[in-house]
């Protein structure tokens, strides 16, 4: 396994910042041209292809401004680019997924999932050479807008393209340039090893150099088996014991929640007062109002407030993870989040989840569960909010905010230790898949909410009132 690991330059001078930035933007430009080309369904051979014949590929729409190192790096990164566009959106939209419930034909399942193999026969599919109706719509919107450069903030360099010394102490590293014999040299914070392929970026303000490093996986006797974790915006994780993890999360939340309600509000106000102010010309008018975006909208300090809100974070969900860790676990259970989109209830509850960051709470669980050892297993997010963890009976009303009652069996329980519970059972339900959709789940509870009650398979508990007749006032099903 590896992981990328950040190093802060020194402030360059004018002369070197120029170099660096004439570095990028030719990289840019060049990096652009090819994914244009490798965005053509006849050229998607190519990213599967050998590098010697990747090379020959390249230099037919090269444009000859990189060093030829730098050139053969730029190539191979808009190839891994173009990769990277279709793992992606193979598992943001879980083809495989679809595969499975589209069809039970083994023979067509392993026909889909070689196509889903080949980058050659998704482009056949794509272009219209292998007619397939239900895979073409499969990916079709997915994949209509191939990946472009908008920012040019970075470069890859290979080992052959850059120097590290170290001199009276400090760490230098030695960059090439668009110039012929001229280095660009910059010294490093810190002193740690580069090696291999690095990312050169402009972030914002300042310079970093990115490395990959491997990350040894721990061997290691398991004191416990399985840790169900429900997540949760008052605290990021609540595991089966309902034990909390990551407490001071929901207070991080809510102060950059209304720091961020706050501070919307004033720049809406004021935007409306420059909008609204009467001039004598047209030109006035305009005059003001980049002013105004100039020197009291600017996105300076609300870049830097979204970074440090990111970064207490992160540490929050560091801390919360390592706590879980700490207890040795074979398995780590969790929802699959990625099916979650839309909006949720009420403006404030949906600013609050999109702050949640549920790519960096997936993101550092799986690199540290494996770091350390343990194994992480994905089950349905749907329903276990609502389903309770005793008898199986699903329903809306099982839930009230952060306290849960089973309108059936009368179970009581905290909302979220409930549902790690029920994250546990579906790690060994083998009617509930991952991959389902949310409308198949619910049949599937449905038809077991009708076996535990006695009700007709297919008719809504709820609306036929049925649970209110098997719940008495104490919460006691009638004999």
């Amino acid at each position: 396994m590896m992981r990328t690991r950040r190093r802060l330059t020194r402030p360059p001078n004018k002369q070197k910042a120029v170099l660096l930035q004439d570095l990028i933007d030719q990289y840019a430009k060049q990096k652009d041209a090819y994914l244009v080309e490798l965005a053509k369904t006849q050229n998607w051979h190519i990213w599967q292809s050998p590098r010697q014949v990747k090379r020959r590929f390249a230099r037919q729409y090269s444009h000859h401004t990189l060093p030829i190192h730098v050139d053969d790096q730029c190539f191979f990164d808009a190839v891994a680019t173009m990769i990277a566009w279709v793992e992606s959106a193979k598992v943001l939209h879980h083809w495989k997924s679809q595969v499975f419930v589209h069809t039970e034909d083994k023979s067509a399942r392993h026909r889909y999932f070689k196509a889903l193999k080949s980058y050659a026969e998704l482009a056949k599919v794509f272009s219209g050479a292998w007619y397939d109706p239900w895979l073409f719509h499969v990916i079709r919107n997915p994949l209509m807008h191939p990946p472009r450069i908008h920012h040019r903030r970075s470069a890859m360099l290979d080992d052959s393209s850059y120097r590290v010394f170290i001199d009276n102490g400090t760490q230098y590293i030695s960059l090439t340039s668009l110039v012929k014999g001229q280095r660009i040299v910059l010294p490093l914070l810190g002193c740690v090893g580069i090696r291999g392929t690095i990312r050169v970026v402009y972030a914002d303000d300042h310079w970093e150099i990115h490395t990959m490093s491997r990350v040894t996986v721990k061997k290691t006797e398991h004191r416990i088996q399985d840790i169900a974790l429900d997540a949760g915006t008052t605290e990021v994780y609540t595991d089966q014991n309902n034990r909390r993890y990551g407490t001071n999360f929901g207070r991080i939340l809510a102060h950059v929640d209304a720091t961020v309600s706050d501070q919307g509000k004033k720049r809406n106000q004021i935007r409306a007062a420059a909008k609204n102010k009467a001039f004598v010309s047209q030109e006035e008018r305009q005059a003001h109002l980049k002013k105004v975006q100039r020197n009291n909208l600017g996105k300076k300090k609300q870049t830097r407030r979204r970074v440090q809100a990111r970064a207490a974070f992160a540490t929050e969900i560091n801390h919360a993870l390592n706590e879980v860790l700490e207890q040795d676990p074979q398995r780590i259970i969790v929802e699959d989040l990625s099916h979650m989109r839309g909006k949720a209830q009420g403006k404030k509850m949906s600013r609050r989840v999109s702050l949640w960051m549920r790519s960096v709470l997936t993101e550092r669980l799986d690199f540290k569960t494996t770091a350390r050892g343990s194994r992480r297993q994905a089950v349905a997010s749907a329903y276990t909010s609502q389903e309770c963890s005793q008898c199986g009976y699903t329903a809306k009303s099982n839930r009230t905010g952060d306290h849960f009652r089973c309108r059936y069996c009368g179970t009581v329980d905290t909302a979220d230790g409930n549902a790690a519970k029920v994250i546990l059972k579906r790690s060994t339900d083998t009617e509930i898949k991952p991959w389902m959709t949310k409308e198949a789940i619910k049949k599937i509870l449905n038809r077991r909410n009708a076996q535990i009650t006695g009700a007709i398979p297919g008719a809504g508990c709820e609306a036929s009132g049925l649970v209110q007749s098997l719940v008495t006032v104490n919460g006691q099903t009638p004999a």
